[in-house]
């Protein structure tokens, strides 16, 4: 009987272990098929940051933020792409620029339009912060929350903080969330 008894237990904690290593080794072939490739579209970022010349790692800092380097995502309100492009803003205000027809949504999974269309719009709202200290973090929440949150937002003075001025918690997390992955890009 005390034979069996250890040939019960024997079992079981040989199940346990099997059943121990088919979860790590799961976990971590998870953990490999959804890791970010966060180099993987430096040419791209690089190219159209220069050409409108917007710091690369600054566009970087928003794609990962965005869509942590999915081409394929999609958001909740119509976003597609790397840099969340909306079809019917950042992208028809792009085509309008660019005197180009309207673009398809599926055109705009393509990463070297959407970075272009990406950078170019968060180059626009770049310009139009310039004289302000936090001008980057204006630029992100006209990039997120639209110009006109933007400017409800905007310090009193040219040299004044901005974050403290974001009303919209999501926004403040947002603009937070990207100045922090862009001060590390800038440190490496």
């Amino acid at each position: 009987m005390q034979n069996t008894r250890k040939t019960r237990r024997s079992a079981r904690k040989r199940k346990f272990i099997t059943a121990f290593f088919l979860i790590a080794a799961g976990i971590l072939f998870f953990s490999y098929l959804t890791r970010i490739d966060e180099n993987k579209y430096d040419a791209l970022i690089d190219q159209a940051a220069r050409k409108y010349n917007v710091d690369a790692r600054l566009v970087k800092a928003v794609i990962y933020q965005e869509s942590r380097f999915d081409a394929r995502a999609r958001g909740g309100n119509g976003e597609i792409g790397l840099m969340q492009v909306m079809p019917r803003g950042s992208a028809a205000d792009w085509a309008r620029h660019h005197k180009v027809g309207m673009l398809s949504e599926g055109l705009l999974f393509n990463p070297e339009l959407n970075i272009e269309i990406g950078t170019w719009y968060l180059a626009e709202a770049l310009k139009r912060w310039r004289n302000y200290r936090c001008g980057e973090e204006l630029a992100l929440c006209q990039y997120n929350a639209g110009s006109k949150r933007a400017e409800a937002w905007k310090p009193e003075s040219y040299d004044g903080t901005v974050i403290g001025r974001i009303k919209i918690k999501s926004t403040r997390a947002y603009v937070k969330a990207i100045m922090r992955k862009y001060r590390k890009y800038c440190d490496k």
